[in-house]
């Protein structure tokens, strides 16, 4: 007697959902001045339903590495990284959504990393194209990159701006984002009260400085919506004591 053993396979298609409420493990940008007289760069369309989430496990790429709690700044990167986010604040997506929404700002508490976006977010070094003349002043960014890219920083409120500002955490970001989704058809009164006056969060990246801190790098994410915000990475140079942006990077996320 013959028995035909038939073997069944059921393949199931689980979609990685896209995250759009703070930036991922590698990636991000910002030029000179607001965008004008960036290097024409090349735009990477994504679905932001929804702003950068703190809950790794939920948001986290496939093949990326969990992130660890949160830590304090090391007080040598302190200094350097608040002036770098103070200048960068709101961003000019948000800065153009005008002055009746720009009367605080919101920015998330913690750096993001690059699994936090989306894997659409590519990384620097396919971004950032230093001059010739630099490449090698920028390796020791990159370096650093490598040695911190998996750290999340704790923020503290070291930020020097124009506007009042408040530092989001991972509730009070959801909050907000229930206020800007289309799902929220009445969102609560009380919480829609607490965000009047802002155009969206900013998330930022830990800033990547050389050995002697003269350049830096940072991904900036700002979020006002599903289909509004934009994401990139900022390249900045110290010139006399001061940090201007510089027109290095070649990609950008747009949503």
């Amino acid at each position: 007697m013959c028995i035909r053993l038939i073997t069944i396979f059921v393949f199931v298609c689980l979609p990685l959902s896209a995250i759009a409420q703070q930036p991922s493990q590698d990636a991000m940008q910002q030029p000179n001045s607001p965008v004008s007289g960036t290097a024409s760069p090349s735009s990477v369309s994504a679905s932001n339903a929804r702003p950068p989430s703190d809950t790794p496990a939920a948001n986290a790429p496939r093949g990326t590495d969990i992130p660890m709690p949160p830590i304090s700044m090391a007080p040598d990167r302190g200094d350097d990284s608040y002036a770098i986010y103070s200048l960068l604040m709101p961003g000019h997506v948000l800065a153009d959504l005008g002055t009746e929404q720009n009367q605080k700002w919101l920015i998330a508490d913690t750096t993001i990393l690059r699994g936090q976006l989306n894997d659409q977010v590519p990384s620097p070094r396919r971004c950032v194209q230093p001059p010739a003349e630099r490449t090698q002043d920028f390796q020791g960014v990159f370096e650093d990159f490598d040695r911190h890219k998996n750290e999340r920083i704790q923020l503290d409120r070291n930020f020097t701006l124009q506007q009042p500002y408040d530092l989001l955490d991972e509730a009070q970001r959801t909050a907000f984002a229930s206020t800007r989704t289309a799902s929220a058809s009445a969102p609560d009164p009380n919480v829609a009260t607490d965000f009047r006056g802002a155009p969206g969060i900013v998330y930022f990246s830990q800033v990547y400085f050389n050995l002697g801190n003269t350049l830096a790098l940072v991904y900036q994410q700002e979020w006002c919506g599903p289909k509004c915000g934009e994401g990139q990475w900022v390249v900045l140079e110290k010139i006399s004591g001061g940090w201007v942006r510089r027109n290095w990077n070649s990609c950008m996320l747009a949503s």
